[in-house]
């Protein structure tokens, strides 16, 4: 049985990029384990060019159009709350009626 699509999301910029790739990738592992099909923005090589050379607005609006295009459920990580583009994933996902879940 296949479960619903869920978007991860929490804090990247701010600290260490591989403390959040760990930190993004042992939610994706546990999530799929529970048969969730993930959709991990660290995977999205765009976003992370354009993030990486200044261009966080356009990597965000990627970001929420993809999330509300095809993901049924948002995972907000811990700290997501600190990250103004968390939030704005978590605010586009209430409008959208996008199921959030918290880590």
């Amino acid at each position: 049985m296949k479960r619903d699509k869920i978007y991860l999301s929490g804090p990247i910029s701010g600290r260490p990029f591989e403390l959040a790739i760990h930190h993004f990738m042992l939610a994706e592992i546990k999530l799929q384990t529970q048969g969730y099909r993930t959709c991990n923005p660290l995977n999205m090589r765009l976003c992370v060019w354009l993030a990486q050379h200044g261009h966080y607005r356009l990597c965000l609006w990627i970001q929420l159009l993809w999330m509300s295009a095809t993901c049924q459920c948002i995972y907000l990580l811990n700290g997501w709350h600190l990250s103004d583009g968390a939030r704005a994933e978590r605010a586009v996902a209430r409008v959208m009626g996008i199921t959030a879940l918290y880590e």
